[in-house]
C-alpha cells in the first residue's frame, strides 16, 4: 500500500485548515502534516503539526512539512484556499499514478466556477484523466521518488507560482506527464485571506512581490527565455 502524506501551510486561515485536514482523515485516509506559518492574527490550526516563529511564505511552509514527510511514496500539496466539494480525490489521482508510471503529478479537476489562472484545471465534463502541460499546488500530488530526484521545490520561490511552472517544465523535458482527474472534487477561492483580512499586504503587492520574485529567480536559473521554456505547453 502506497504511503501519501497531505502537507498544508496554513498562515491566519485555520477553520479553512481544519475542513481540509477534517475531509482528507474521514475519505481520503491518509497522514496529513499541518505546518502553521507563524500565524499573528488568529490562533493556529486544531490540527498543527509544526508551528514556525514567523511567516516563512507559502513554499518554506510546505519545506518544513516535507522533511516530516519522509518514507513516503507521494507528496499531497495543498493550500488554504483550495476546498474539497465532498467527493474523494485521492483515489482517482492514486489510479492515474498506477495506471501511467511515466506520470509524475496529478491533480483533480477543480469546479467551474473556480478562481484560477489556469482554466485548464478547471472541470470540462469528462471523467477519468485529462493529460496537461502543468499542474499547480493548490491539490497537487507529486510522486515523491522523482520530485526528490529534481530537487522540489526551489526555497528562494516564495509566493509565486514557480514553483508550479518549473516542476511542470521539469516533468516535460523528461518526457514525463502531468494529468488532471475528473470529475470536479476542489473549489479554488482565490484572494479568500485578503477578503477575510487575514494578510500582512493586500492581492496586488502580493501579486507585485510574487512576480518579481519569480522573474528573479527563473532569469537566474533559466535565462533570458524563460518564460518561452516555462509556459510551453
Amino acid at each position: 500500500m502506497e504511503k501519501v502524506t497531505a502537507i498544508i501551510s496554513n498562515f491566519n486561515m485555520p477553520e479553512r485548515c481544519d475542513a481540509l485536514v477534517e475531509h482528507i482523515r474521514a475519505h481520503e485516509g491518509c497522514e496529513v502534516v499541518v505546518v502553521d506559518n507563524g500565524s499573528d492574527l488568529v490562533p493556529p490550526s486544531k490540527y498543527t503539526t509544526v508551528r514556525l516563529a514567523k511567516n516563512i511564505q507559502t513554499t518554506g511552509g510546505w519545506l518544513e512539512g516535507l522533511k516530516l514527510a519522509r518514507g513516503a511514496d507521494f507528496y499531497w500539496i495543498l493550500i488554504t484556499s483550495a476546498e474539497f466539494i465532498g467527493v474523494p480525490v485521492l483515489p482517482q489521482m492514486l489510479k492515474a499514478m498506477r495506471l501511467y508510471d511515466h506520470c509524475v503529478g496529478v491533480h483533480p479537476a477543480l469546479t467551474k466556477d473556480s478562481t484560477t489562472s489556469w482554466e485548464h484545471l478547471k472541470e470540462i465534463g469528462t471523467s477519468g484523466f485529462r493529460k496537461v502541460w502543468m499542474i499547480d499546488n493548490i491539490c497537487a500530488l507529486w510522486r515523491a521518488e522523482w520530485f526528490d530526484s529534481v530537487g522540489g521545490f526551489d526555497p528562494r520561490f516564495t509566493y509565486a507560482w514557480g514553483p508550479d511552472l518549473e516542476l511542470a517544465y521539469l516533468a516535460r523535458s523528461q518526457e514525463r506527464t502531468l494529468y488532471v482527474t475528473e470529475p470536479a472534487g476542489v473549489k479554488k477561492v482565490t484572494d479568500i485571506g485578503y477578503t477575510m483580512k487575514r494578510m500582512n499586504m493586500d492581492a496586488e503587492d502580493r501579486r507585485a512581490f510574487a512576480r518579481a520574485n519569480m522573474r528573479e529567480v527563473m532569469l537566474e536559473k533559466y535565462g533570458q527565455n524563460w518564460q518561452e521554456l516555462m509556459y510551453r505547453e
